[in-house]
């Protein structure tokens, strides 16, 4: 094989209605029911039918996307013995790449996210909202201004691309920053679909409160290299692995930067999980050899590619 495989994992944005598929209800029944077992919730139900319209609810939303994704790596270590050279995940999933790369227990990252979504759901009301067209640089300006004159939480959440960054706050301050981006020559911005305002200050109580729990789960080095968002870097000891993920709740996702390294070592890129979000993102980063796992020629592809 000429070139080595990066494995990335979504995060929230990428979940929809139907996304746990037959095949993989058929192949991972008991997988399934051990999981819905645990949350004691019904996951063939929330994610295939969401009666109660809790899928996009982010404390169910995480584990939801979590088992999906996880199932997903699953199928592709059937259907292939490649392993991975590196693996990294988009903000919710850095989870799935911790799982995938044996760091984290299956069921132990369940749990955690479960808790994780509950705590960011208690976190004080805010919005978020993509910007599409204008640099990161003056982004940060705009939300340092906008700061300053209100006294507001408004700050860069995704760092996905050069040309598009996504901000989290308060909601009048996300409000604002969006209008004054625009008029400083962003070609859009557009606020998303979300239940809480990630990766900024508004984290914070729930980053404290998460940090004490997550103290008591057990975490190793990774099998597999790791990139995490908070540090953009890799991370192999079980501590600063731990502290990456506390941060991320405040900090900003440095996905360019995880790109930028994907870049440099020239690697077939598979996105793991339900969706094609990050190939998006990918391609806006300069990679164009982005596969999705979830494509029904995913196979193939990947062959024409090694």
């Amino acid at each position: 094989m000429s070139r080595d495989i990066g494995l990335i994992f979504p995060g929230q944005g990428s979940q929809h209605l139907g996304m746990l598929t037959p095949d993989l209800i058929s192949n991972y029944k008991d997988l399934i029911q051990e999981s819905s077992d645990l949350l004691d919730f019904d996951f063939i139900k929330l994610i295939n039918e969401d009666p109660s319209n809790k899928l996009n609810k982010t404390s169910f939303t995480q584990p939801a996307l979590l088992l999906t994704s996880y199932l997903h790596f699953l199928k592709f270590k059937e259907i292939t013995s490649i392993h991975p050279f590196i693996m990294t995940g988009h903000s919710l999933g850095e989870y799935s790449a911790l799982v995938a790369s044996n760091s984290i227990n299956f069921f132990e990252a369940l749990n955690l996210v479960r808790n994780r979504g509950l705590l960011m759901e208690a976190a004080p009301e805010g919005s978020m909202a993509a910007i599409l067209g204008l640099d990161q640089i003056t982004i940060e300006d705009i939300c340092d201004l906008e700061q300053i004159k209100t006294g507001s939480i408004v700050s860069c959440a995704n760092l996905n691309s050069s040309i598009q960054t996504v901000i989290a706050g308060n909601t009048d301050a996300v409000s604002n920053v969006c209008s004054a981006a625009k008029e400083a020559g962003a070609k859009r911005a557009i606020t998303l679909n979300v239940s809480v305002p990630s990766h900024c200050m508004l984290m914070e109580k729930p980053a404290s409160l998460f940090n004490k729990f997550i103290h008591n789960v057990s975490i190793t080095e990774p099998s597999t290299k790791i990139i995490q968002n908070f540090s953009g870097d890799f991370s192999n000891n079980a501590e600063l692995i731990k502290s990456n993920l506390v941060n991320q709740l405040t900090g900003s996702v440095k996905w360019v930067e995880i790109m930028n390294k994907i870049k440099e070592l020239n690697l077939i890129v598979i996105e793991c999980g339900p969706g094609k979000v990050l190939q998006g993102i990918g391609r806006s980063n300069g990679i164009s050899d982005i596969l999705i796992s979830s494509d029904e020629n995913f196979k193939s592809h990947l062959k024409e590619l090694i």
